[in-house]
């Protein structure tokens, strides 16, 4: 029995001998192969290829010439008989801040109504004289769409500029404009929208 186990052990430390033999020879192997082996260059890596970016192309183009608008054919108008001078222009302008009042005088049935403009300062051209100018100063008025006739200074009388109208019954007592033109002025000198008409005395 005790050679038997003998025997048994016997094996068991031989094996593993010889295996501690067959890994050391494995370990000197693998050394030496290492040790002389030729030295193998590493592989070059392929460069990374980086796509080109082409630069947008810009195309500046002449510079724009802007034509000069046609000039729209302008027929003279009419010219008077009698020229204008160039300062006439400026007589319309004198009224621009002068205070106009309106006063009425007393009316009678069947007959103009009379009133005139209060002009401080004095009637433009008939009273109050204006230099450089050729204008003949004819003054008119008008209430609703009725015309005065030809308004005018009385001497002795300052700073008035009397005008007559016919007038229908039914303007009494109602608001209509009334306005103050000048000859030569485009446009009115004076206007009041709503002017009150008296009514009459009798």
């Amino acid at each position: 029995m005790k050679s038997s186990s003998y025997s048994s052990e016997y094996n068991i430390l031989t094996k593993k001998f010889y295996t501690r033999v067959a890994l050391i020879l494995i370990g000197v192997a693998t050394f030496l192969l290492a040790a002389c082996a030729p030295d193998i260059p590493p592989v070059p890596q392929p460069a990374p290829v980086i796509p080109a970016i082409e630069a947008p192309s810009v195309v500046i183009g002449a510079p724009s010439r802007q034509e000069a608008s046609p000039t729209p054919d302008v027929t003279p108008a009419a010219t008077q008989e009698l020229s204008t001078p160039a300062s006439d222009t400026q007589y319309c302008d004198l009224f621009n801040n002068m205070i106009i009042s309106v006063i009425y005088l007393d009316w009678m049935r069947d007959t103009p109504l009379e009133f005139y403009f209060k002009m401080p300062g004095g009637v433009p051209g008939l009273e109050k004289a204006i230099p450089d100018t050729s204008n003949t100063w004819e003054y008119s008025g008008k209430i609703g769409d009725h015309l005065t006739s030809n308004c005018e200074f009385v001497s002795g009388y300052v700073e008035r500029l009397y005008c007559k109208v016919n007038l229908p019954a039914e303007y009494a007592y109602t608001a209509r404009e009334l306005s103050l033109s000048l000859k030569g002025c485009e446009q009115p000198v004076y206007t009041d929208p709503a002017t009150t008409v008296p009514g009459f005395i009798n």
